[in-house]
């Protein structure tokens, strides 16, 4: 009985060990062993010995001390025997086992500060403007741009808003500033409307608008805390009434507001209501006009404009804004103001910053006309 036990234990055994994730090696050795084993244990077999001419090489008999074995006529083992050769290699899988599995946690340790070596925004990029591959998050990867010109550099491009013929930054599409994770354009044609998968993933703490063709630029520190991205911040934000508030002064750059259609300050806002210049009354936007989404700057109309009610917020979506702006009882569907039905001049994109300063005078619609946007 003590015999049958063993040879139960050892099936367990080989059941155990089979079902281990184990080296080739050792699991063709233990396939030998539980193969032999296998073969051999049979009812009708327990009588045979190697004095027994019924009993062929391998079977199973009885030794002259009535333990059971198995005979191959040379050599005897018996089933205790094997069994402890069994535990004996079962300790060794297990050991093996352990083995690949901490060499499986240590190559994730290794992926992972590789991880956390690669750059994950171009403020640990040095010494090129070229197209940089950043780690955005633990699963993926992108190719960006990186300024390292401009104040300071270290900034990663998230979005071109560009005055290229297509209606991209529509009021209709104002979400891809906030909770719209799409992206669209090309790294390799920067003068034309484009998004990266930055804009959402990149935290930031600073913001950098650069103008074409001028060249003028203006950089505001400390507009968010590092804890989010441009994306989620302008979600965040809301759609504002700022009449008379003051908004995120500029830190650095060549924006200037004197002489300009900016009113008095070259202070950056996001999601602006239209104030009309306080034609609603002094501290009221309406909340169904020209606003607009995103950045933009306080400014009035072009002389000649249909809603020229001067400063301050004087149809934002149409006068400073890159591109999101609501149609009003006469605006259009594209990206920014209104249609030119009297010849005012209203199709031609604001740019940013670039019409209320005068600096759009690249030819209308081929992209010369454009605003980049760096966070860091």
């Amino acid at each position: 009985e003590r015999e049958r036990e063993q040879v139960f234990r050892i099936s367990e055994l080989g059941d155990s060990v089979l079902n281990m994730s184990v080296s080739f090696t050792l699991l063709v050795l233990y396939s030998a062993l539980h193969g032999w084993l296998g073969a051999t244990a049979r009812a009708d077999s327990l009588a045979g010995s190697c004095g027994n001419p019924a009993g062929a090489a391998g079977e199973v008999a009885v030794n002259s001390e009535g333990q059971l074995v198995l005979a191959d006529c040379h050599n005897t083992t018996t089933l205790g025997g094997l069994l402890d050769q069994l535990e004996q290699l079962k300790s060794t899988v297990q050991q093996q086992q352990q083995v690949l599995q901490h060499q499986e946690q240590l190559q994730q340790l290794q992926q992972h500060q590789q991880q956390l070596l690669q750059p994950h925004d171009c403020s640990a990029v040095r010494g090129s403007d070229l197209p940089n591959h950043i780690t955005l998050n633990a699963a993926s990867t992108a190719a960006v741009y990186c300024d390292m010109e401009h104040d300071g550099g270290g900034w990663t491009l998230v979005a071109v808003s560009s005055d290229d013929g297509q209606d991209t930054w529509t009021w209709a599409n104002r979400f891809y500033f906030s909770t719209n994770t799409a992206t669209f354009g090309s790294l390799n044609n920067l003068n034309r409307d484009f998004k990266s998968p930055a804009l959402h993933e990149v935290l930031f703490r600073d913001i950098l608008f650069v103008h074409a063709p001028s060249g003028v630029w203006a950089s505001y520190h400390n507009v968010s805390d590092n804890t989010m991205s441009l994306g989620r911040f302008i979600g965040n934000t809301g759609m504002q009434c700022y009449y008379n508030r003051a908004g995120f002064p500029m830190t650095a750059g060549t924006l200037q507001a004197a002489n300009t259609l900016l009113c008095g300050s070259t202070d950056l806002y996001f999601n602006a209501l239209d104030a009309d210049g306080g034609f609603y009354g002094a501290g009221v936007c309406s909340p169904n006009q020209q606003e607009t989404f995103g950045p933009c700057w306080n400014a009035r109309e072009a002389s000649g404009g249909r809603f020229n009610n001067g400063c301050p917020w004087d149809d934002p979506g149409n006068s400073a804004s890159l591109g999101p702006t609501r149609p009003g009882s006469s605006a259009g569907p594209g990206e920014y103001g209104l249609p030119d039905l009297s010849g005012d001049g209203f199709t031609t994109p604001a740019v940013g910053f670039g019409q209320a300063v005068g600096l759009n005078t690249g030819t209308p619609g081929s992209g010369q006309n454009n605003m980049r946007v760096f966070v860091r």
